[in-house]
């Protein structure tokens, strides 16, 4: 751990939230309004909004409604993880020692920003943390019943991220001892409302913009574990999300979905080869009928967006080997943490 995470309790710790926007602006007045108005009791915040080329005014609205908050505006549509990448890195200048990304389409309980900085100062073992997701509220930050995204987390539990289609594969989540009460070791903590040190960020770098949308907070769940940091959802903490977002049931969704999925998967050195194979075989039968993950399609969109997936990763082949390689030190860094430690005795 860094001095970052432990720091005196005379000082407040600098929040940066993060909200990454393409023509989203209906949901901006409750998101930002919600966020502003929270307990930061403790906490330096500054929140920040990158918009990713709307062309409904978000970016207007934004600087006239809410003028506290810092607008980034991007030229054009650059996706979810490099506009993420481009908060994260204009926090991170501006000192920030934790960063909450938040999506435009939640309301955030008053005291969520405190719960969520208290844990981790409390709990220094942790990296990236999130709150459990509840039903969204047009009128108010009560949260109600779970929504989906937290039914699917509760129902896999700790398992893997690909536990519904290879059960065997071991769980990511770290040993009992040392954890904080009142936690799941999820997966990972969806980029919907991902809370993370800067410190941690610093280290192993940000999101890979090579998945551009879906996976990447999954992917920096897991180099965050490989680095010796434990990844959590705090059971006792909650944000209403509404969840599906602009590209439910579209073509792009799927192609990106399919082949992020490929390529986090051959960029995790935890699978061994033969499982790796027999598990992406199994992904292709259903991605080629139109049935794989991203939503269903008929057989011969399946086939044509499933080839489209499968050349973009063949033209990515040297990047894969090198992120594996990348991952591999990640690992061995960690090992050397661990052999340090236990010579010194703590």
């Amino acid at each position: 751990m860094t001095a970052d995470d432990h720091r005196s309790r005379t000082q407040p710790v600098r929040v940066s939230a993060i909200t990454v926007g393409t023509n989203e602006r209906r949901w901006l007045e409750p998101c930002f309004a919600s966020l502003l108005d929270g307990d930061t009791s403790g906490i330096d915040l500054t929140v920040w909004y990158v918009d990713n080329a709307s062309t409904d005014g978000s970016t207007a609205f934004v600087k006239d409604r809410f003028p506290a908050v810092r607008v980034i505006q991007n030229e054009s549509n650059i996706g979810f993880a490099r506009a993420n990448n481009i908060g994260m890195r204009a926090a991170l200048d501006d000192g920030a020692d934790y960063v909450f990304l938040v999506n435009p389409d939640t309301r955030t309980p008053k005291s969520l920003l405190r719960d969520l900085a208290e844990f981790t100062e409390t709990w220094t073992s942790y990296g990236v943390v999130g709150p459990m997701q509840y039903e969204y509220s047009e009128t108010d930050t009560v949260l109600g019943s779970y929504n989906d995204w937290s039914k699917t987390a509760l129902r896999w539990g700790e398992q893997h991220a690909f536990a519904g289609d290879w059960p065997d594969h071991p769980s990511p989540a770290g040993p009992v001892e040392g954890r904080a009460p009142g936690t799941l070791e999820h997966a990972y903590v969806q980029g919907a409302a991902f809370f993370v040190r800067g410190s941690l960020l610093r280290t192993i770098g940000l999101f890979d913009p090579v998945f551009h949308t879906y996976y990447e907070e999954t992917d920096l769940c897991r180099r965050a574990r490989w680095a010796g940091w434990r990844v959590a959802l705090l059971l006792d903490v909650g944000i209403q999300h509404f969840g599906g977002g602009g590209t439910a049931g579209s073509s792009y969704r799927r192609i990106h979905m399919r082949r992020n999925r490929y390529y986090y998967l051959l960029t995790d050195i935890d699978w061994r080869p033969l499982p790796t194979l027999r598990l992406a075989s199994r992904w292709l039968k259903g991605d080629l009928r139109g049935r794989g993950v991203g939503g269903r399609t008929t057989w011969w969109r399946g086939t044509w967006e499933t080839a489209e997936a499968v050349c973009w990763l063949l033209r990515r082949a040297p990047l894969i080997l090198a992120r594996r390689r990348d991952h591999r030190e990640l690992g061995r860094q960690r090992a050397d943490q661990a052999a340090t430690r236990a010579r010194s005795g703590r």
